[in-house]
């Protein structure tokens, strides 16, 4: 196939949907669930904080759609990226939203925070990439003890796929040693597919409680101080 090709010819998905029907039957199920419990509990209002963790939020759900749709089209590593960034953006919704300090440097020089005011300041330990890393390491005071570890996994699976590591390489190289260019679908990286398609489900699968408790805890009614 040609660069022309790959760059602007219609390509089918029918493959890949046909292959895991299933899987993507429950993520889209997830998705809406989530897009109606986003609707419901977020207000738009003039206030800053406000929108902040509305953006993210937003930002959190718009991404698994689209590494979703990058991962269907065989784009595997984008997709991971992809996924990095709703990680990131949920747990800076979530940082944002919280009215309880944080400790940042934890092992090293440990230092608490309020996490939004060091944000407005431009703190640097308020970066979005560091934001996973945070909610990990505070997640009892966060209240996040159940999402604990899938957080925690999740950031080492989708580590692999924001460097050029083997692991990246690997996802566009088939067994014959002809290489994967522009995506597509290719029968022996099933078991890569069926693994970026669970780490989406998973991630789904605590995406509607989490959208909502943010929600409730400041945009729809005052939260409680810690």
């Amino acid at each position: 196939m040609s660069i022309k090709d790959i760059l602007i010819n219609d390509r089918s998905v029918s493959e890949f949907s046909h292959a895991f029907h299933s899987e993507l039957a429950e993520i889209i199920t997830l998705l809406e669930e989530t897009e109606t419990v986003f609707e419901n509990n977020f207000i738009l209002r003039d206030n800053h904080r406000c929108k902040y963790v509305q953006e993210f939020t937003f930002m959190a759900i718009e991404s698994v759609v689209s590494a979703t749709r990058l991962l269907i089209e065989g784009h595997v590593n984008s997709s991971g990226n992809t996924m990095r960034i709703a990680y990131e953006s949920l747990c800076m919704a979530i940082l944002l939203s919280s009215d309880c300090s944080i400790v940042i440097n934890k092992g090293k020089s440990p230092k608490t925070i309020n996490f939004y005011k060091s944000y407005l300041e431009k703190h640097g330990k308020t970066k979005p990439y560091l934001a996973v890393d945070h909610v990990i390491n505070n997640a009892e005071v966060l209240g996040l003890n159940s999402g604990k570890c899938w957080l925690k996994g999740a950031k080492e699976f989708y580590n692999t796929y924001s460097h050029s590591s083997l692991i990246s390489m690997g996802s566009l190289i088939l067994s014959s040693g002809n290489s994967i260019v522009g995506g597509g679908y290719h029968e022996e990286k099933i078991k890569l597919y069926t693994d970026n398609l669970e780490f989406i489900a998973r991630f789904l699968r605590q995406l509607p409680c989490l959208v909502e408790a943010i929600g409730n805890r400041n945009l729809t009614k005052q939260s409680t101080r810690c």
